[in-house]
């Protein structure tokens, strides 16, 4: 019997698992798939919500704690798994949106730190990771840490008893834990019974090569954007398709991508796409939810961080952390 289970092995659960080992606790984590390989690998790694003030109090909250300690963070499981993150704190250039009045006025607020460029306005403290090596270093430290990671577990119910939950069923298992906390992502409602609360939202992205410093911030245009990697790669995305959970992917939407890398900037033409992928967002009809379930004991939830659940990740496992212990 564990003092905590896990359920969902994205950024979200991991950095909860770890949060939780790391003050003590004997953790299993349960992931349908293996760990990190749904919306925290095929998102783009930008450590900041798009446009801030379209986002609520609380994700804006959740997203400055967590920047501000996601160097520390990446260089911490750099040191202990040998597997860099890369971490660069390049900057966003933001083409549109920003000289709105709501904008304006937001940033003016929060003093948000900005210059005005002639193609718009560079935020230069915007960071990245490359998501993929994130997890995989959060997966390698977690396992380290003593966390048992159980994948390919798909979770059919919870078990609960006199208004408190005991843990979670699998196919082959049943898995006892003082304290559940279910961290599925887009799939987190058919564990809660809240249907409809949390869902998919489908985005398609691409990845082409290019020169390394080709591009040298993040750029952020019309919702879509262009992250260039540390090798030379630029990732495009992405789009917003309330498709449910298809996973499939159409040609034409590459093509789309590709051509707005290439508007604006022209020496990207003769570039081919590398690789074209599907990830499923996990949208709140009301918001990000962190905390315990409203109507059953020992139940947490930390789930519904749409596009934010990277950079939303540190601080959301700690708020989760405080309640528990």
């Amino acid at each position: 019997m564990s003092d905590c289970l896990i359920i969902g092995g994205g950024v979200i659960g991991i950095t909860t698992a770890r949060a939780m080992a790391m003050a003590g606790a004997k953790v299993t984590l349960l992931d349908q798939r293996a760990c990190g390989k749904e919306s925290s690998w095929a998102g783009g790694g930008i450590i900041s919500p798009l446009y801030p003030w379209l986002y609520s109090d609380l994700v804006n909250e959740l997203s400055r704690a967590s920047q501000g300690v996601y160097a520390h963070l990446c260089a911490e499981l750099f040191e202990n798994t040998g597997i860099d993150p890369e971490y660069i704190r390049c900057g966003l250039l933001m083409m549109d949106k920003y000289n709105t009045p709501e904008a304006q006025q937001w940033m003016g607020k929060h003093s948000l730190d900005f210059q005005v460029h002639d193609k718009g306005a560079l935020f230069k403290d915007i960071a990245q990771v490359r998501n993929p090596r994130l997890l995989k270093a959060l997966k390698a430290d977690i396992l380290k840490l003593g966390v048992q990671v159980v994948e390919q577990a798909k979770v059919n119910g919870l078990m609960t008893e006199k208004g408190a939950t005991l843990g979670a069923i699998t196919e082959n298992k049943k898995y006892y834990a003082d304290n559940t906390i279910v961290c599925s992502g887009a799939w987190s409602s058919s564990l809660l019974d809240i249907k409809d609360t949390i869902y998919p939202i489908k985005g398609q992205m691409i990845v082409i090569k290019a020169k390394a410093g080709a591009v040298k911030h993040i750029i952020l245009d019309q919702g879509r954007y262009i992250i260039p990697r540390k090798d030379g790669r630029l990732l495009i995305g992405s789009t917003m398709e309330n498709v449910g959970f298809d996973r499939s992917i159409q040609t034409q939407v590459g093509a789309d991508l590709l051509a707005f890398a290439v508007n604006r900037f022209p020496q990207l033409k003769n570039t081919n796409i590398e690789h074209h992928w599907a990830g499923f967002r996990p949208a709140s009809s009301v918001d990000v939810i962190v905390g315990k379930h409203p109507q059953l004991a020992n139940l947490y939830i930390n789930a519904g961080h749409f596009r934010n659940g990277l950079n939303m990740a540190p601080e959301s496992a700690n708020r989760i952390k405080k309640l528990l212990c």
